[in-house]
């Protein structure tokens, strides 16, 4: 499934949410206004027009009619790999602003940059598909892969890790923006 020019390092990438989960607070020690806090901090960081990457879990499944007000009005050119939570059909999602690029880890989507392969998916990948570096959600907050070693090929993108908040794909991969340059200003 090859690189499309909308990924690129300037992509915001964000994971599991999963608004609308009653018990995702407890269970991920969350602040009390945690949907609320997600949803103003995506509003304040992402333009109408800038390309964002959902790694899936968005909201909890269940009842279809259940999550549109976190939806409604996110800005962002929106795309979503869906997760195993994600159990609406794919035009629920699509009417909600989203395009839906996959379910799971067979909707796994590749940018090429120099010297790297990075591959994006809900749950990390465990086979070595042609991919240098992971980006992931799933696994929220479970410090087995908040922190990973140096060198690790793996990068949490889940919101627990992110500050709540769609983080730049260059910023989650420790690539420094390319500075302005002085003649444009």
């Amino acid at each position: 499934m090859g690189t499309a020019d909308w990924l690129t390092l300037d992509t915001w990438v964000t994971s599991d949410h999963h608004w609308g989960h009653g018990n995702i607070r407890q269970y991920q020690g969350r602040p009390l206004d945690h949907f609320e806090l997600m949803r103003k901090l995506w509003i304040e960081r992402v333009g109408a027009d800038d390309n964002l990457l959902h790694l899936g879990d968005l909201v909890w499944g269940g009842d279809a009619d259940a999550h549109p007000e976190y939806l409604i009005g996110l800005p962002g050119r929106k795309r979503l790999i869906r997760g195993n939570h994600d159990k609406h059909k794919n035009h629920w999602y699509e009417a909600a602003g989203f395009k839906v690029l996959g379910r799971g880890n067979k909707a796994v989507r590749r940018l090429h940059l120099p010297d790297t392969v990075v591959a994006f998916s809900h749950e990390p990948l465990t086979e070595d598909l042609y991919w240098d570096v992971n980006v992931h959600g799933h696994v929220h907050a479970n410090p087995v892969w908040q922190t990973p070693p140096p060198g690790s090929r793996y990068v949490n993108a889940c919101v627990e890790v992110t500050g709540y908040a769609p983080v730049r794909l260059g910023e989650l991969l420790g690539i420094p923006a390319e500075p302005a340059n002085m003649n444009d200003l």
